[in-house]
């Protein structure tokens, strides 16, 4: 997904400095309070708590790295109030069931490689989650299925697991999706027809193609380094796309645009093969435009005509003489370095 500002971390604090958090928070709309596998945390967790209480799920909670001992999710029983957590990063852990007492949590990032309960989601307090990140597994089989009972969920990240997958298509308020090193035997024509998908992002795995691939309300498209992945199909199905973004798919020779009246990011970064781009001087809404490493005649593509909206641009070949000469050329016609993010 697009990048936002990443919230202020404190990492193993002493102490917990409510009128500084409270500060920070209101700067930044979030905080996240973390804790590594050596540090007690429970001195501080009853202070905490009370401001989860008064702050919910602007206040992130995290215990992470636990990779020599088990992390104990008894300790959980200390934030009844906490609204945003993520246990992360662990090698094990044990009585993660102490979830399933967390009434107010909204938000839940779950990474532990060695976790044996595939069945965690069915927890009945999960079903008022609306954020859900779930990290790599050994065994990548955790039991999406519950999630059809999940009507606040908005945004589902996803690594590896697609058990039952398609019980999210219904889902009225899934807006945003995640799909992480999903597998070229994984189906994911469940996609088209989930109702509120506004930002998808494929990730690592592997397939050929996405062309098959619909979303009528779609608005972000990523993909990142899917592995063998050679067709991206006509964007042109897209047509509310405001954001696309394609980074380090070095089998794609060519990306075609259709009618995309609203596109106004395009990102193309490290496609080392890709040689043709279809269809950008016909759109109306093209203000950045970042290309580096490909295969694309950039003296081709200046004399093929850009949109007039357009303002920021980058092109970059990787070779330090000619992109200096095409920035001065891009700084003649009045253009300005464009964000990849």
């Amino acid at each position: 997904m697009t990048q936002t500002r990443q919230p202020q971390r404190i990492h193993n604090p002493t102490s917990i400095d409510t009128a500084a958090l409270c500060a920070a928070i209101a700067a930044d709309g979030k905080v996240i309070v973390q804790f590594g596998e050596h540090f007690d945390a429970a001195p501080l967790l009853a202070e905490l708590d009370a401001l989860a209480a008064s702050c919910g799920a602007a206040l992130g909670i995290r215990f992470y790295g636990y990779h020599f001992t088990p992390f104990d999710a008894a300790i959980l029983r200390a934030l009844p109030h906490v609204a945003n957590l993520s246990l992360d990063c662990h090698t094990s852990a044990v009585k993660l069931e102490t979830l399933g007492e967390l009434r107010h949590l909204k938000r839940l990032q779950l990474g532990v490689y060695e976790m044996l309960e595939h069945d965690i989601l069915a927890l009945e307090n999960l079903r008022a989650l609306e954020y859900l990140s779930l990290g790599e597994t050994r065994k990548a089989n955790i039991d999406l299925a519950p999630l059809r009972h999940w009507p606040q969920l908005a945004q589902l990240n996803t690594t590896g697991h697609v058990k039952n997958i398609a019980a999210i298509t219904a889902l009225p308020a899934l807006a945003q999706l995640s799909l992480s090193q999903v597998k070229s035997k994984d189906d994911v024509d469940f996609i088209d027809t989930m109702p509120a998908l506004k930002q998808l992002r494929f990730i690592l795995g592997g397939r050929t193609s996405i062309a098959h691939v619909a979303a009528p309300l779609l608005e972000d498209l990523e993909v990142v380094r899917v592995r063998g992945l050679e067709d991206l199909g006509d964007i042109g199905r897209f047509p509310r796309l405001q954001r696309l973004s394609v980074e380090d798919q070095i089998k794609v020779q060519e990306v075609r645009l259709g009618e995309n009246p609203a596109l106004a990011w395009l990102i193309l970064r490290n496609c080392k093969a890709l040689a043709r781009l279809h269809g950008v001087a016909a759109l109306p809404a093209l203000g950045n435009l970042a290309v580096y490493l490909t295969q694309l005649d950039i003296d081709a593509l200046l004399a093929g005509g850009l949109p007039a909206a357009l303002k920021h641009l980058t092109l970059t070949t990787g070779k330090r003489k000619r992109d200096e000469e095409i920035k001065a050329q891009l700084a003649a016609l009045g253009y300005v370095k464009a964000r990849f993010y």
